[in-house]
């Protein structure tokens, strides 16, 4: 009898301890729950699932609308592929090359904090700082407030470009070294065009950066024809002489400078406004002047001093930039090894991660 009662409290207990494995296997995830390390540094839940919806677009372009709309779409697959499995390998792609960047900047001795629960509370204090500064009327430089996928991106890429400088400053190249390089990509570095132009420029608007309203009439009768008339007088002169003392001296409201410019260095600024000088300077042939033209609120007029065809830009000129290259080359080819040897471990089992994919999947597909 004894036996019989112990052989059923044995069973019992097998029964509680499997469903205590089977409850804690399907238990659910909260969003700050870990998922997986990455390089040493965890993602968890939100973060992971945050990832995935980016990829959404991307994944369902790749079919037909129907196929796109279909219930089962993420679980089914004609190729044996699944369109979950395309999905959660796009995300865990982005989280290591993250993640690989946090663990660089740790061994450069960076303090970074980016774990996902610290970023979302600076997020909060940020946007709480800005709203109020927006409500008082104060500058706010920037978004008036983050979203978390914003926020996220926008303190990994600012890390990156640290991760990224610092390791730059690791990769010393000798002189010798970028001359040996500069001579075998001469092809590089030879310009189609190649001009040294002599511009002229003034704003269009009478008055700006000229004599106030104090000074005398024909002081301003001056300033008046400086904006439009001045500037076909000017181009007149530029025919016979290019002094730019002289220059100066003669038409002080205008501004004289000369410009070197080729078809591997344009000089037109990152915002591209003057992308017409080189356009019409390249053009032009030595000696040429051109007739005035607008670039926003200013007039211009140049004469072409010099111009070479299929002229190699000198050492001199590229050796700045030729060395910055190469460095910022060889500290891309460190994060990447360091994210090709970077480990993943899950923290969750396999079926778990592929459900917390699905949920918020098929969230966002309502």
């Amino acid at each position: 009898m004894r036996n019989r009662y112990a052989r059923n409290i044995l069973c019992m207990t097998a029964v509680f301890c499997a469903a205590a494995v089977i409850g804690c296997g399907t238990k659910t995830v909260k969003d700050s729950d870990v998922v997986m390390e990455i390089a040493g540094q965890t993602v968890v839940k939100a973060e992971y699932q945050m990832i995935l919806g980016d990829y959404e677009s991307e994944i369902k372009r790749q079919y037909d609308t129907d196929t796109a709309n279909r219930e089962d779409f993420w679980t089914s697959g004609k190729t044996g592929e699944r369109p979950l499995d395309q999905i959660m390998q796009l995300a865990e792609e982005e989280l290591k090359e993250k993640k690989t960047i946090v663990q660089l900047a740790a061994d450069l001795g960076m303090d970074a904090k980016t774990d996902y629960g610290t970023l979302a509370a600076q997020m909060d204090g940020d946007n709480d700082r800005r709203g109020a500064a927006d409500e008082s009327g104060d500058n706010v430089y920037g978004m008036t407030s983050f979203q978390m996928r914003e926020y996220y991106d926008y303190v990994y890429t600012q890390l990156e470009y640290e991760v990224l400088e610092a390791l730059k400053k690791k990769h010393e190249v000798s002189a010798e070294e970028l001359q040996k390089i500069y001579e075998e990509n001469q092809q590089a570095y030879t310009s189609d065009v190649r001009v040294k132009m002599l511009v002229a420029e003034t704003m269009t608007e009478s008055g700006n950066g000229m004599p106030s309203q104090a000074e005398s009439s024909n002081t301003q009768t001056t300033q008046a024809e400086s904006d439009n008339g001045q500037i076909w007088q000017v181009a007149e002169e530029m025919k016979e002489n290019t002094d730019l003392q002289y220059l100066t001296e003669k038409y002080p409201y205008i501004s004289f400078y000369e410009l070197e410019m080729s078809s591997q260095n344009m000089q037109e600024g990152k915002s591209g406004a003057y992308m017409q000088r080189w356009l019409t300077s390249s053009t032009m042939q030595q000696g040429e002047v051109c007739e005035p033209f607008a670039i926003g609120e200013n007039l211009l007029v140049m004469r072409c001093l010099e111009r070479s065809e299929h002229a190699v830009q000198p050492f001199e000129e590229v050796e700045g930039l030729l060395k910055d290259n190469v460095q910022t080359d060889q500290a891309y080819e460190e994060i990447e090894s360091r994210q090709r040897e970077a480990e993943m471990k899950l923290t969750t089992t396999q079926d778990q991660l592929e459900k917390i994919a699905l949920e918020a999947l098929q969230v966002s597909s309502k």
